[in-house]
């Protein structure tokens, strides 16, 4: 047989833990509570400052998309620009071609020429 003593050691450890259990509960309550407390008190001290870093991320993404704009029409430009020297280049090197050939025609002529003044004497 159990002595009865274990019986009430038992009933006052079952009930010394059922205290603690309530005491943790109860203080986990508290925590949470004082938490939230915290969390409402910050969000009010930095929901200026959210709200102005959210402006700054707006106008930096609207500054961004207006330089890729400008970047974009620049670069057509250039490529444009360059298109355009090509399409002269490509002119003058058959301005100078047709140059060659008329001043050869010419130095050709004039050697024709001289071979007849050599010849009549």
């Amino acid at each position: 047989m159990i002595p009865s003593w274990v019986a009430v050691v038992t009933g006052i450890s079952l009930a010394i833990l059922a205290l603690a259990a309530i005491a943790i509960a109860l203080s986990s309550v508290v925590a949470v509570l004082a938490l939230r407390t915290f969390l409402r008190i910050l969000e009010h001290l930095a929901g200026p400052a959210v709200s102005d870093v959210r402006q700054l991320v707006g106008t930096i993404r609207t500054e961004a998309e207006t330089l890729v704009g400008t970047s974009r029409d620049l670069r057509g430009r250039i490529v444009k620009a360059a298109d355009a020297a090509q399409a002269r280049l490509a002119d003058l090197d058959a301005l100078f071609e047709v140059v060659h050939v008329r001043r050869g025609l010419a130095v050709l002529e004039w050697g024709k020429r001289a071979l007849k003044r050599r010849r009549k004497p």
